[in-house]
Order: C-alpha cells, then structure tokens, then sequence
C-alpha cells in the first residue's frame, strides 16, 4: 500500500467515525443538541481536526441522516428479493409494508430524525410526494411494482399507480411516526393497528 493510499484509507476511517459519533450524539439527544465540541469530545480530539473533514455542523447532520435513509431502503430492498418467491400480490403488498414499518420502528428517532428533516440535501433523497417519484425514489418505485401486480390496478395509468403508493407510504409514514411517539403503547395494541392498516392499505389497492 502506497503512502497515499494509506493516507486515504485513515482520513476516510475518520469520517466514518465522525459519522457514526454524530449518530449516536442524534440520537441520544437529539439534531438541536449536537455540537461540534461534543463530537470532538466523543473522540477525544480537537473540534478543530473535524473540519477537516467536514464544512460544519449541518454538513455532518445532512450526511448521517442521508445515510440513514440510504441504510433503511437498501435493507427493505433485499428483504423484499427475498420475499417474493412465490407469494399472491396480496401477500407480497402486506409482507413488504409490515417489514418496512418493522424496519423503522426498529430506527426509532433517527426515522423521525431522517424523515422530518426538510434541508434540501436531505429531502433530495426523502421526498416521495412529487411527480415522478416512483423513478427516482427506490423505496416507491418499489411499492409500484408490488401495486402492479394487482388486477385491478393493470390497466390504470402510472400517474395513478404512483399516487396510490404516495397515500399508502404516507399512511405508513404517520402510523410510524405515531407509534414511536407513543413508544408507551402496549405490544398487542401496536400489532393490532399495524395488521388494521395493512387491511386497509389491501383495501385500496384493489378497490
């Protein structure tokens, strides 16, 4: 390994370290409490080594809550490769949206923390309600296809399969999104809620 190979391989270690530390920091406390200063105290160096790496603070905040994104969707990709062997459209709408409700109750704040952020950096990679969506946005475009598989839905246009994916992912989003608020409900009241909304989700994908 060459010496700046070397070089390239400890300054990108450092940034993953920086990452996962500001991570961690998000969600022990929250994006408002994080500070570069805490950061640097995390790792036991000066604030002043961190932007060397990093513009500032949202700089960072931007990069670990696209991660997190990235991170969510890739897992929900391979789980869905998985699960589609041999299973009904039904069973394959409900199996995919329960894993992804799964997946981001399992994120906890840093879901909320990814999903409610509205900086442009950040919603380039989260927003799922324009136009067009389902080609830029795997997670939906996804979802597409699940919906495609419908009788009923084979004959309508792509505007109204993408919009039908935009109500059931914002659904979810807001079943998931109060789930983690009241993180206090009781096992069997939250399945019950999340196998309710399946139902419906079911309901509108093949009215």
């Amino acid at each position: 390994m060459t010496k700046e190979e070397r070089q390239e391989r400890e300054r990108e270690e450092m940034r993953i370290l920086i990452l996962e530390t500001a991570g961690q920091l998000i969600a022990e406390g929250g994006i408002g409490k994080l500070s570069i200063r805490k950061i640097a105290d995390k790792i036991e160096y000066s604030p002043g080594i961190i932007y060397h790496y990093f513009q500032g603070k949202e700089d960072i905040i931007e990069q670990v809550l696209q991660k997190g994104y990235l991170d969510m969707v890739s897992g929900l990709n391979s789980g869905q490769a998985r699960e589609q062997i041999d299973q009904s459209p039904e069973a394959l709408l409900k199996q995919s949206l329960r894993q992804f409700i799964r997946m981001s109750l399992s994120e906890g704040s840093q879901y909320r923390n990814v999903m409610l952020n509205d900086s442009p950096a950040v919603l380039s990679h989260t927003a799922v309600l324009f136009k067009g969506a389902a080609q830029d946005r795997q997670a939906l475009g996804m979802l597409c296809q699940c919906l495609r598989q419908f009788e009923q839905m084979s004959t309508r246009d792509d505007i109204y399969v993408e919009r039908t994916a935009q109500v059931i992912w914002s659904a979810a989003f807001g079943l998931i999104l109060r789930i983690t608020v009241e993180k206090d409900l009781p096992e069997e009241q939250r399945e019950a809620l999340i196998t309710h909304y399946l139902e419906a989700m079911l309901a509108v994908a093949t009215k």
